[in-house]
C-alpha cells in the first residue's frame, strides 16, 4: 500500500463511519467529501513535490 492509497482510505473509513445512516443521500454526501479531500490531498501532494525538486535545482 502506498502513501497516497493511505491517506485516502483513512478519510473514506472516517466518514463512513461517522455518518452510518445508508440511505442514497449519505452515500452521495460521503462520496463528494472524498472525492473533494482526495483531490485536496492531491493538489498538496503534487506542490510539495515540485518545491522539492525546484529546491534541489538551485
Amino acid at each position: 500500500m502506498g502513501w497516497l492509497d493511505l491517506i485516502f482510505v483513512i478519510p473514506m473509513f472516517l466518514l463512513f463511519s461517522y455518518l452510518p445512516v445508508y440511505n442514497v443521500w449519505s452515500i452521495v454526501l460521503n462520496v463528494m467529501i472524498i472525492s473533494f479531500s482526495s483531490f485536496g490531498f492531491v493538489m498538496i501532494f503534487q506542490m510539495i513535490i515540485a518545491s522539492v525538486k525546484n529546491q534541489g535545482s538551485k
